[in-house]
């Protein structure tokens, strides 16, 4: 939990003495930015330096001063400081396990520390009714850090679904207008005018959650010329705002920037959700698996298989070698996309599934996940629905005079555009990520590691103090060795940075070996053993941050072990640089593919049933039979590529988007209707509708239901997905050029 100290000056602190304290994070001291780990200051009447503060002549000019010498010396990413009256507040940003031990202080100055307490939520207004047809109804809204009293107010909700083409478009946000009386008393004012998210709201049907979201303060509307007036809000499942933010983790690091490469696709699929701010349960209905996968009742695919949460970071050519992350709704497109799945909020819960499963399956067992994303076993949820007429007295029944039916066209051909990504990094831990010095695929040299700071904030690099002025290089480290064939292209990469004065400047000596030979500055290799052919010396001005060098190397020499060496870094006698780190060292496959970036999965009707052709659909990820591809999907040892899948109660055994390009078209093979029109009663979003008179059966793809009036608007989209037997198959490669399939037959 996150903590401040607290500095208090009862006065003008006495010369001689100033405070004391250490920071622990999990039992290990935090780390400054020069190096040390224990705040020692003291009051003196000359100029700052590193130790002494300057006393100035009025308490607040000390207190100022105090605060830039702890800027200028005692820094680092999860400490703020801040000025409070007469006391200084440092605040400690982390969610780790924090202690704060104080040595002794000025007698005039009084150190503690206290954990900052984040606020909750609490219950701002509620309204509550029975419908028309006896179901109550209760709507809770909640602000963030609120504790005032709780207001009921006037009003009723509309249950909105996001209007989507067709069955497998797989993000299916929602959420609900709210209708609220408003008056000169109570303006309801604060709901539109703070900001987005700082008010959740839940709904409740017969006590059972059917809704959970925030308000969106967008688009609000009221009128100015009446006393009493009805203000009209939208809420919002957070679905929608996932195109809008970065696939990060719930600190907003990226995860390519910590030790995560290889993703379980659930934990992808709950971060991705989390970001939205709704912390839901996750439940998941998909039976495709790959093959060899040993199944029993409990299993979920998503659960079995890793993605490389590198694929899900752009490369767009920006400067730093780091392209733009992808939003979480690509990110989690590019999941669902793959099985063509969907998922929807229904009862304050999210659903994945497969509607080409509903078709023949009614029964729909659903594999669940708490909100702390833990698998807590299986559910089954009966889908059928039935849709019938007043005239028979059947509930619910159609009303309001407006239904219609019209056409949609099939489709004779579809393709999925998978774009590979290539491997940029052969080190499974590039960035150095460490837990007490102990790191990923490196062994520390015992000399060379009493050189290394063990900094508990930070956790990635080797941060170093650097020897001064050696006469001979120390090794660090030495990276696990890589099998690479003789003619491979690889690049040396490492990034830098060091603290002091930019005149000042640190070394530091790299190694790359391939069997007996050693790569040199210009990139070609030497038997050479000797420190100037050898070493490539990286050189870091002080006061650089993510300086990068590389080496693009010639065709490796040998088949084999190739490997980095590391050595501790060294400056001048002369330098102030007292901390030198490593952030990053990596070794980057150079091979892209002969030109091919990636393949088009078409699947067609060799008789032409129409001349429609469904739009492609872009993949991040799919089957590879290599390990250098970004995009490849792993099984659960997290090092095998999958290769070919299969469905329930099927006999294929194919790769996993041609199964997705053949559903895209067993799903839209023929022409179905669209039912449009209202009903008396609701019908669950998630559900397959028999329509009493209408042959087939449909499920919704849009839908509002008025919960005061019971009264449902949506349109029926027609499910028809039997098997084909004469689909075709055909596998092309990507050259850079997508190119939309036609249509033979």
């Amino acid at each position: 939990m996150a903590r401040k100290i607290i500095i208090d000056f009862s006065s003008q602190p006495v010369i001689g003495k100033g405070f004391e304290y250490t920071i622990n994070v999990n039992g290990i001291p935090l780390v400054y930015s020069n190096g040390k780990t224990t705040l020692i200051s003291n009051y003196s009447s000359s100029a700052n330096n590193d130790l002494n503060i300057e006393l100035k002549p009025t308490l607040s000019e000390t207190i100022d001063n105090t605060i830039a010498w702890l800027l200028a010396n005692y820094t680092s990413p999860v400490i703020v400081y801040s000025k409070v009256g007469d006391t200084i507040e440092v605040s400690i940003n982390s969610n780790e396990y924090l202690v704060v031990t104080f040595g002794s202080s000025n007698i005039n100055i009084t150190t503690t520390s206290e954990a900052i307490i984040q606020p909750g939520l609490g219950l701002r207004y509620y309204f509550e009714y029975i419908n028309i047809v006896g179901d109550s109804y209760l709507c809770q809204i909640a602000k963030k850090g609120y504790t005032g009293t709780v207001t009921e107010i006037q009003g009723k909700a509309v249950i909105n679904k996001g209007a989507v083409k067709d069955h497998l478009e797989p993000i299916r946000g929602g959420g609900i207008t709210l209708e609220l009386e408003a008056n000169l008393e109570v303006s309801l004012e604060d709901l539109y005018t703070e900001n987005e998210q700082d008010f959740t709201v839940k709904l409740y049907k017969n006590n059972k959650l059917i809704f959970s979201g925030y308000l969106n303060p967008e688009g609000v509307y009221q009128s100015f010329v009446r006393d009493t007036w009805i203000l009209t809000l939208d809420c919002v499942d957070g679905l929608g705002a996932l195109a809008n933010l970065a696939f990060v983790d719930p600190l907003g690091v990226p995860f390519t920037k910590q030790k995560i490469t290889k993703m379980k696709a659930i934990d992808i699929v709950y971060y991705a959700l989390n970001r939205s701010g709704i912390i839901l349960p996750i439940n998941v209905s998909i039976n495709t698996t790959y093959d060899g996968l040993s199944i029993n009742a409990d299993t979920e695919i998503l659960s079995k298989i890793y993605l490389n949460s590198n694929r899900f970071q752009k490369t767009d050519g920006q400067t730093t070698g780091e392209g733009t992350i992808m939003s979480c709704e690509e990110v989690l497109k590019s999941v669902l996309d793959l099985f063509c799945a969907c998922i929807t909020q229904e009862n304050g819960e999210w659903y994945i599934y497969k509607p080409n499963e509903f078709f023949e399956d009614r029964d729909v067992i659903f594999k669940m996940y708490n909100i702390n994303n833990v698998y807590i076993g299986k559910k089954t949820i009966k889908v059928d629905k039935v849709l019938g007429s007043q005239i028979n007295n059947f509930y619910p029944h159609h009303c309001n005079g407006d239904q219609k039916i019209q056409m949609r066209g099939a489709n004779s051909s579809f393709r999925i555009n998978y774009k590979y990504g290539f491997v940029a990094s052969l080190f499974n831990n590039p960035n150095l990520f460490h837990e007490n010095l102990v790191y990923e695929d490196w062994t520390l040299d015992p000399v060379g590691k009493t050189k290394l700071i063990n900094d508990p904030i930070d956790k990635n690099g080797f941060k170093t103090v650097p020897y001064i002025n050696p006469t001979s290089y120390t090794l660090l480290a030495s990276s696990v060795p890589l099998v690479l064939d003789a003619g491979d292209l690889i690049e040396l990469k490492v990034s830098l940075s060091a603290n002091g004065g930019d005149t000042y400047f640190s070394g530091v000596p790299i190694r790359v070996r391939n069997g007996a030979y050693y790569l040199k500055t210009d990139g070609t290799w030497t038997t050479d053993s000797g420190i100037v052919n050898s070493f490539i010396l990286a050189i870091v001005a002080g006061g650089s941050s993510g300086f990068t060098f590389s080496v693009a190397a010639q065709r490796l020499p040998t088949t084999g072990n190739t490997w980095v060496e590391a050595y501790v870094p060294y400056t001048l006698s002369s330098s102030n640089i007292t901390v030198t780190e490593i952030n990053s060292i990596d070794i980057i496959n150079r091979f892209e593919g002969n030109n091919i970036v990636g393949e088009f999965h078409t699947a067609s009707r060799p008789k032409r049933v129409s001349s429609n052709v469904k739009e492609n659909k872009t993949i991040y990820n799919g089957d590879n039979n290599v390990n250098l591809y970004l995009g490849a999907i792993f099984k659960e040892d997290q090092l095998t590529p999958t290769s070919t899948w299969n469905r329930k109660n099927s006999f294929e055994s194919s790769p996993i988007l041609k199964i997705a390009a053949e559903e895209e078209l067993r799903i839209s093979q023929r022409p179905i209707k669209i039912f449009d029109g209202s009903t008396y009663g609701q019908l669950p979003y998630l559900s397959v509708i028999e329509i009493n008179g209408i042959n087939g059966v449909f499920m919704p793809i849009e839908y509002s239901y008025d919960t005061m009036q019971n009264v449902c608007n949506q349109k029926l989209l027609e499910l028809f997905c039997p098997e084909i037997s004469d689909l075709e198959y055909k596998l092309t490669y990507d050259y850079g050029e997508t190119v939309k399939p036609t249509i033979v037959g």
